[in-house]
């Protein structure tokens, strides 16, 4: 991902915080999802399609609906280019897609048939951003 930063920096002379930061770069030919490197080509993934991420050090472990990818860039990286107002972070390792959370507990969010961890610290700012009704027994 650097490296191709580093290339739009070079080709269109921007600044290589502006392509870092949350704000849209109007300059950006395609804006529904991220090229990544795979097996010597980029590869489009759109941000309808990643379900998770996992950072493990300078990895990060991309989930999308058909394909696992293996990435060596470390998750801010990724923070730092998803859309805001569509994914969140919900542990210091792990930053989810909010539409396709299908259940929450303070453990642990399930997306699909996998089941992601919650960090303590995120969990109140999670539970705090989404509607919940009702309150069925049980606990």
């Amino acid at each position: 991902m650097k490296e191709v930063l580093k290339e739009i920096k070079i080709e269109k002379d921007w600044n290589v915080e502006d392509v870092n930061s949350n704000e849209k770069v109007d300059g950006f030919l395609i804006k529904d999802g991220i090229f990544i490197r795979n097996k010597g080509n980029l590869v489009k993934v759109k941000w309808t399609d990643i379900l998770w991420l996992k950072g493990d050090g300078n990895y990060t472990t991309l989930v999308t609906r058909t394909q696992v990818f293996s990435l060596r860039n470390i998750l801010k990286e990724f923070e730092s280019v998803l859309p805001i107002q569509e994914f969140f972070r919900i542990h210091k390792s792990y930053i989810v897609r909010l539409d396709e959370i299908k259940s929450i507990n303070p453990r642990e969010v399930m997306i699909g048939n996998d089941s992601v961890p919650v960090g303590r610290t995120y969990f109140q700012d999670l539970i705090n951003g989404i509607k919940k009704l009702g309150s069925a027994g049980g606990d």
